[in-house]
């Protein structure tokens, strides 16, 4: 006799992500309910409510990225709205984990700032307004545009990254 193979809940999600990210709130914040309510308004498919009940610390930017985005905009708000500093890092860093311009010079400017994230030698407000407008404006679609516009974008992300690099190095971040 086959053995039935048990579904995760919202319920089962909402403790996973409790469990993952622990390390980014204060110890008496709870995002159990807010995160089940997310869950259940928001509709999460199966396959994201299965990786959130698993989660590991390190996990919130995949299994995020299996919801869609509003759904993962609301769950990004409420981890924010429980601990500003350490989730907002925590969100950017997630939004730039699967992060893919598929302009080389672009997906090595996103991994600079995705690596930026953790360093203390800029401000907390600092990495996760680098991180959220790098989210933002690097999530648009890139596979429509003429070689001439790669071209140019390949030029302004190589500028950028060098910029970028020279900050970090002036904040103590990168040798």
């Amino acid at each position: 006799m086959p053995v039935a193979i048990a579904t995760q809940s919202c319920s089962h999600a909402a403790a996973g992500i409790e469990r993952g990210t622990r390390a980014l709130r204060e110890p008496d914040e709870s995002v159990l309910a807010p995160m089940r309510q997310r869950c259940t308004e928001d509709g999460w498919n199966d396959v994201a409510i299965d990786c959130f009940a698993k989660m590991k610390d390190d996990d919130l930017g995949r299994c995020a990225n299996l919801l869609d985005k509003t759904a993962r905009e609301r769950m990004f708000g409420v981890l924010v709205g429980h601990a500003p500093n350490r989730a907002s890092i925590a969100v950017a860093s997630a939004r730039l984990s699967t992060l893919k311009v598929g302009i080389a010079e672009c997906d090595q400017f996103v991994v600079t700032v995705a690596n930026l994230l953790a360093c203390e030698g800029m401000s907390v407000e600092t990495r996760v307004e680098l991180g959220n407008e790098t989210a933002d404006f690097w999530s648009l679609p890139t596979d429509r545009l003429s070689e001439d516009a790669l071209r140019r974008m390949a030029m302004v992300c190589g500028q950028s990254l060098t910029e970028l690099q020279h900050r970090a190095t002036d904040a103590g971040c990168m040798p």
